[in-house]
């Protein structure tokens, strides 16, 4: 396909793992958008098996401006709680798994408290990874400490 971009393959990859995941909670029961050129929506929403409203924002640092995907991931997370459909939701960030210390050693530049109240004020509930044999959860905190200098 021509319009294939890193992110719309990491959504496409992390949509096909959680279709078959077996914690309930992020299992996908009905799809909202996965569509990283989204407007209207975060660029994965979904209902969990147990009714959560999942709003992920996905990154990928497989790009010429992974070092602007660093940035994006604050202004993204901002827009979406602007956004007045979201009862019973969860605000969530997607990366590969392979960029974790990518974006940990980048957000270290930021004050660490700054960086874990930015978690608080949207709230962040997990920061999910994925890969092509499935996904991994880590909290806003251990994204941020994920790299040791």
């Amino acid at each position: 396909m021509a319009n294939r971009t890193p992110e719309q393959d990491l959504i496409n990859e992390f949509v096909t793992h959680l279709e078959q995941h077996a914690d309930d909670t992020v299992k996908i029961d009905s799809v909202i958008n996965t569509n990283c050129k989204s407007k209207k929506f975060a660029d994965i929403e979904f209902k969990s098996k147990t009714d959560l409203h999942w709003v992920i924002e996905a990154k990928s640092d497989d790009s010429k401006d992974k070092h602007n995907t660093v940035h994006k991931i604050f202004g993204e997370l901002l827009k979406e709680t602007g956004r007045t459909n979201r009862s019973n939701c969860r605000h969530a960030i997607l990366i590969p798994e392979s960029a974790v210390k990518f974006y940990s050693r980048a957000f270290q530049s930021i004050d660490r408290e700054k960086f874990l109240g930015f978690g608080k004020l949207i709230p962040i509930d997990t920061v999910f990874t994925s890969n092509a044999t499935g996904v991994g959860q880590l909290t806003w905190e251990a994204l941020y400490d994920a790299h040791k200098p």
